[in-house]
Order: structure tokens, then sequence, then C-alpha cells
């Protein structure tokens, strides 16, 4: 976007060269030829200037134009951000959901294993102290025989 210069409307030259028309009391032709050579001289600084601004205005307004398309872009890639971590985000809440659902199962499976060996443990010490005590009924039992038959022989030996 080129803006053209107000300067150029008026060139140096045309102001040195700028004809008035003569008066018998009008201005001295020395002065007002001195005074429009510097105002020529500073005209053509200011037309300078202005043509560098109007350059570096053209080449700040690419950039401008530049970044605002980068700007695009960059949304663009903002929002595919966006998407990818709520996708990411989703599949992870999937993923823990899926672990803790295999996690309790297995929780629950252990559990329930812990509860039959503990009632085969309650089982195994409830048959084992039977046994024990029908063989220590047993035990007595024959003990007691082996006594009697002990008196009965000393009784017979002594009659």
């Amino acid at each position: 976007m080129e803006t053209k210069a107000l300067s150029s409307q008026l060139s140096p030259t045309e102001i040195k060269n700028k004809d008035f028309k003569k008066t018998m009391l009008g201005y001295s032709p020395e002065e007002v030829v001195g005074f429009l050579d510097s105002v020529a001289k500073l005209w053509e600084k200011i037309q300078k200037k202005e043509k560098d601004l109007l350059s570096t205005i053209s080449q700040l307004e690419g950039e401008i134009s530049k970044w605002e398309k980068r700007k695009g872009e960059l949304e663009q890639i903002k929002e595919a951000a966006i998407a990818e971590a709520k996708t990411i985000i989703e599949s992870a809440e999937e993923r823990s959901n899926q672990i803790r659902k295999n996690t309790e199962s297995w929780l629950a499976t252990v559990l329930q294993e812990v509860e039959e060996v503990e009632r085969r443990k309650k089982n195994f010490v409830t048959a084992f102290r039977s046994a024990l005590e029908t063989h220590y009924e047993i035990l007595k039992t024959e003990e007691s025989k082996n006594e009697s038959l002990s008196l009965r022989l000393n009784e017979y030996l002594r009659s």
C-alpha cells in the first residue's frame, strides 16, 4: 500500500524558480531569492525524509501483513493443539477408567480367593482339631486298656 508523498506536489526546483511580479514597493529580489533557495534546500530535505518515512511505513505494513497471516497460522496451530490435547485427555481418561475397572475386578477376585482360603483354613483347623481330639480319646482309651490289662495280669499273678 504505497502512499504518495504530499511533498511531491511542489518540487525544490519549482520553489527556486518561482517568479514573482515586481512592484515598486515590493521586496528585495536578492532577499526573496535567498529565502527561496533556503526554503528549496529545506524542502528537498523534507521530501527525502518523507520518502524514507513512506518507505518505512510500507515495509512495516508488509511486516504487519506477514504477522497477521502468521497470526492466522498460529490460531490454526493453537486450535489443532487444543483438539489434540482434548483427544489425549479423553484417551487418558478412558485408559484410566479401564485400568480402574480391571483393578477393581482383580481386587474382587483376590478378595474372593482370600475368603475361600480363610474358609478352607477354618475347615482344616476344625477337621484337624476334631481328628486330634478323636486320636486323643483313642490314646486315652488305649492307655486305660493297657492299665486295666496290667492290673488284671498283676491280679492274676497274685492269685
